[in-house]
């Protein structure tokens, strides 16, 4: 019993991060495109042109999105390769031993 109920508490923190970097992270990008994302037409020979470019704090919003998506990709590859890091620089990345 008490094997089970350690393994759910170790499931749970994980199902959770893939939940937030899994659904979350596309969310985010997909915010910041709508956000960056000005008023368009589609013309009678089917193409899409702008004809507003969006505000100013709608753009400003969407360069946070972006770099956070950014800083969380960097964590991530930093969190792969804290080891590899740790053995070339001496230095502990992210808890690596």
């Amino acid at each position: 019993m008490y094997e089970l109920l350690s393994l759910i508490s170790n499931i749970i923190p994980v199902t959770l991060a893939g939940l937030v970097l899994g659904a979350g992270m596309p969310a985010l990008f997909a915010l910041a495109l709508r956000l960056s994302a000005g008023r368009t037409e589609r013309r009678a020979d089917g193409t899409v042109v702008q004809v507003r470019r969006a505000p100013v704090a709608a753009r400003t919003a969407s360069g946070v999105i972006y770099a956070i998506i950014v800083l969380v990709i960097l964590a991530g590859v930093l969190w792969i390769a804290r080891e590899y890091l740790h053995e070339l620089t001496g230095f502990a990345f992210l808890g690596s031993r």
